[in-house]
């Protein structure tokens, strides 16, 4: 009796914890001089277009999200208040969420 009840809470609690998870998952990074971390999702949020939901860090004080788009060879990450910043392709680091869905900027 136990387990007919089991399943349908842990079906409930897998759907919750999912729900809950507003940041999507990093799948490309980079350092950069004039910030710390430059993180590219496949999350479209409020983005428009092709571009995708992109988060700017500097040093652990602050995080801005923003969206990214490939440009040619570019990266151009767009967040609210800063000028785009340019960034080359081969700059970014393919994260373990990238590698498992294989995914590629190039």
């Amino acid at each position: 009796m136990k387990s007919l009840l089991f399943a349908p809470a842990l079906a409930l609690s897998c759907a919750l914890l999912a729900a809950c998870n507003t940041q999507p998952g990093i799948l490309y990074t980079t350092e950069g001089t004039e910030f710390d971390v430059m993180s590219l999702t496949d999350a479209q949020g409020n983005c428009e277009g092709l571009a995708r939901v992109a988060y700017l860090t500097w040093w652990g004080v602050e995080t801005l999200k923003g969206c990214w788009a490939r440009e040619r060879g570019e990266i151009i990450g767009r967040f609210p208040g800063l000028e785009d910043r340019r960034v080359p392709v081969g700059a970014f680091q393919r994260t373990e969420l990238a590698e498992y869905r294989g995914a590629s900027l190039h």
